[in-house]
């Protein structure tokens, strides 16, 4: 009689088993690594504030405190001149067509410019009245005309 032998079957799942204990092991050496030279590292890299005096011992006008927490401006009616005075206009930029239409890059009392159209609340009060070739009108409220010119730099000889 004839006998045909069978050569045994090579299996692959001790070859896997093999690569995934190998990759366990690596990474649990490596995160164990990292865990101790993170103990090694300082404790914060974060800059720590300092004390400055000098920002402390500003005189605060509760006015502008209470206006910008939401309270109505004052009553009392302001000079022109005098309310010019109480605001610290900046134009930083204009775009401004031939018809007269564009906005104004402006920055009100030291805050971060904000780009206006006529018409718009500048500051209470105030409105952006039109914009022309490298300048802004402003007026106040409920008046037609403007009384406030800002214009921007020449720009080189």
């Amino acid at each position: 009689m004839l006998q045909v032998l069978r050569t045994p079957t090579k299996s692959m799942a001790p070859a896997l088993c093999a690569l995934a204990l190998g990759a366990l092991t690596a990474y649990g050496a490596v995160s164990w690594f990292l865990q101790i030279q993170s103990l090694s590292a300082p404790v914060s890299m974060a800059p720590v504030a300092q004390n400055n005096t000098a920002l402390t011992n500003m005189p605060v006008d509760s006015g502008r405190v209470a206006q910008a927490l939401g309270a109505p401006a004052p009553a009392d009616a302001q000079s022109g001149a005098a309310a010019v005075a109480s605001h610290q206009w900046a134009l930083l930029g204009v775009v401004a067509g031939a018809s007269g239409k564009g906005s104004a890059l402006l920055a009100v009392d030291g805050q971060a410019p904000k780009a206006y159209l006529p018409g718009q609340v500048v500051a209470p009060g105030w409105v952006l009245h039109s914009v022309g070739h490298r300048l802004a009108r402003l007026a106040p409220e409920g008046q037609a005309e403007a009384s406030v010119t800002l214009e921007l730099p020449k720009v080189g000889p």
